[in-house]
């Protein structure tokens, strides 16, 4: 069981005197004492970075040389993630905060045996890429991702929130959304910095967020680095390219990093923003201060990852940790399974026919394997013919299990389940908007993200009935019609409305366990809302669910009917039963107010919802909320400002 961890609400600030206090514990300010030994040139050494340009094949590594002279080693980002790094949606899926610190640390062994000493983490960040990346709430995709983040930092690898797609941006969630989420995400892993990363270098290279450096500095007390890496240098000299790095710092960025040259993106601006005093000396310490201060948190400077040169970083084996094919395994969602298809059972009569085509060719045959180790009886059809055909056994099974990655396998799948026998389909994508013009047709369909590994085993014992399914949707699955604004706003774009989607956020079966709802309790204390309820498992066999804690909001306040504001998970026996309680901190009850800097609860009547997922809210308990205003600053620990700043 794992309960959600939501940053409480705290100030964040003491400091001076030669000492840093994080979290109230007092240790040497080393950094202090490193930061005086560096000269001007080495500082502005520090706040630049170069950028390869990869080869065929290769991730993008940004590169920090370091200053051997005072003992800062060399920093190798590899954008594209750690080796085996998994999807920020499948581990979403999960909804399970300690296995998503788990595989943290699972990554970052795979970070530094490459010789990676940072990667970014998707799902949240300044900048979003869509929800095929994000998900679509961010009290699920902080609360995740900076759990990964902290296991993460726990193996000393530096966590960069702002994901790898540069240049490939969509339709994402609100502003206020992905800065809730970003908040929360540093809140959970205590730690971090931020990347934003773009195409070309532009006016605003942290996004559209008004005032983000203000909000992140002064209203959430953030003292980790800002990384700002553009694909492309801006056109024009230094002197034309001082508006940027001045709108750069303007939103907190602290390190630059641009392709390889002499000058990169900043040197030439910097140099004259100094000199000239459109930028005082003291905001390049205080850059080069966060800069240290964030790799140090992480452990990156006393244990810096080993030295890998790029060719042998490039052909290092992907070799899967066992812990990532557990998050496969509790983050693929059971959509559908009619006429109880799942679990399978292959007999030597009526032997399992496993469907693989293109891509999801070896993916299938792996599992297919992996099932017969479990006593299943399998078959495993050649690669199918092309346009909609099937294979020439598939006429005779009673039950064909096809693995799919996109709409061409559509007219497939329609052929298969026309031959009368069961089909149960594998999706092996992270599309959220895939039409499924054949579900009606078949029995079962699973949500397996974009996997393609080692995890064959764990899949096979979720199809067999050796695991039961337990993950829950991260974003809404439209089926390919949704409103409008759906890439913005996911489940709340239906709310508003007023549609049903084809497979709701938060939503997944079980094979075997029912759960019902009981006994919904709010009481307030303080700026916080103490929510318990019973849930049990009235079901034939064993099973997690994940109880959903939803808040409807006064009509005219925030951005959609209603919002995820917490859950719970707990794995029931049959006819076992567990009383469960959590507690909902006010950021989540209301909306950041960027000109005073604070959490903002409206006075109104509000109402808290239980469910199985946001579609499906089954108990309702109303109250009235007093106006409530909470300070923004994050919680207490190494994420927050370390030293007194002058307002």
């Amino acid at each position: 069981m794992s309960r959600v961890a939501v940053a409480a609400v705290a100030a964040g600030l003491v400091g001076g005197g030669g000492v840093i206090r994080a979290g109230g514990v007092e240790r040497p300010a080393k950094l202090a004492v490193l930061l005086a030994r560096l000269t001007p040139a080495e500082k502005l050494d520090l706040v630049q970075a170069r950028l390869s340009r990869p080869q065929a094949g290769q991730a993008t590594v940004v590169t920090l040389p370091g200053i051997p002279r005072v003992g800062l080693p060399a920093v190798r980002i590899a954008l594209e993630g750690a080796q085996g790094a998994p999807s920020p949606l499948a581990l979403m899926a999960s909804w399970d905060l300690g296995l998503a610190h788990r595989v943290g640390l699972a990554s970052a062994r795979s970070a530094r045996a490459a010789g990676q000493a940072a990667v970014p983490v998707g799902g949240v960040g300044p900048v979003g890429v869509g929800r095929t990346r994000d998900g679509e709430d961010p009290l699920l995709a902080g609360s995740v991702m900076g759990a990964m983040a902290a296991g993460l930092m726990s193996g000393h690898v530096l966590p960069l929130f702002g994901g790898d797609d540069a240049g490939r941006a969509g339709p994402s969630v609100l502003p206020g959304d992905r800065m809730l989420g970003l908040y929360l995400a540093i809140g959970q892993a205590h730690g971090g910095g931020i990347l934003c990363r773009t195409t070309v270098a532009a006016a605003r290279p942290c996004g559209d967020t008004d005032r983000m450096g203000r909000t992140i500095r002064e209203g959430w007390r953030f003292g980790g680095m800002v990384t700002e890496v553009a694909d492309r240098e801006a056109d024009g000299d230094g002197t034309s390219r001082l508006p940027f790095l001045l709108a750069s710092i303007a939103d907190g960025v602290d390190l630059e990093a641009s392709p390889s040259g002499a000058d990169g993106l900043y040197a030439v601006p910097l140099r004259q923003a100094l000199r000239s005093g459109a930028m005082p000396w003291s905001r390049l310490d205080t850059m080069a201060e966060r800069i240290l201060r964030t790799f140090d948190e992480s452990g990156v400077i006393d244990r810096p990852a080993p030295y890998v040169t790029p060719q042998a970083a490039a052909g290092l084996s992907s070799a899967r940790d066992p812990l990532l094919d557990e998050e496969m395994a509790e983050g693929a969602v059971l959509l559908q399974n009619e006429n109880d298809v799942l679990p399978l059972a292959g007999t030597q009569a009526e032997p399992v026919l496993v469907v693989g085509t293109g891509g999801t060719h070896d993916a299938a045959g792996a599992v297919a394997e992996a099932m017969r180790r479990t006593g299943q009886v399998v078959r495993l059809a050649a690669d199918s013919p092309g346009d909609g055909g099937v294979p020439a056994d598939a006429a005779k099974a009673d039950c064909v299990l096809v693995f799919s990655d996109g709409r061409q396998d559509d007219r497939l799948i329609a052929a298969l389940a026309g031959n009368g026998g069961h089909v149960v389909v594998v999706l092996l994508s992270d599309d959220p908007d895939r039409p499924m013009p054949w579900l009606d047709l078949v029995d079962g369909v699973v949500q397996a993200w974009s996997w393609r590994g080692g995890g064959a085993p764990a899949l096979a014992a979720l199809l067999t009935g050796q695991k039961d399914f337990a993950g829950r949707l991260p974003a809404t699955f439209t089926g390919g019609r949704a409103p409008a604004d759906v890439g913005r706003g996911g489940y709340k774009a239906f709310d508003r409305a007023h549609v049903a989607p084809l497979f709701p956020f938060g939503y997944g079966l079980s094979e075997r366990a029912r759960f019902t709802y009981s006994d919904l309790r709010v009481t307030r204390d303080g700026t916080r809302l103490v929510v318990s309820f019973g849930v049990a498992n009235a079901g034939s066999g064993a099973g997690r669910d994940v109880p959903q804690i939803y808040l409807d909001l006064p009509a005219g306040v925030g951005d959609a009917p209603k919002r995820l504001v917490g859950w719970r998970t707990v794995q029931l026996a049959p006819g076992q039963g567990a009383h469960l309680s959590m507690g909902i901190d006010a950021h989540l009850l209301g909306q950041w107010n960027a000109p005073a800097l604070e959490w903002v609860v409206p006075a109104g009547d509000y109402t808290v919802s239980l469910g199985a997922h946001s579609a499906n809210l089954v108990r309702h308990v109303a109250l009235h909320l007093p106006e409530m205003h909470v300070p923004g600053a994050l919680p207490p620990g190494p994420a927050a400002e370390s030293t007194v700043r002058d307002e």
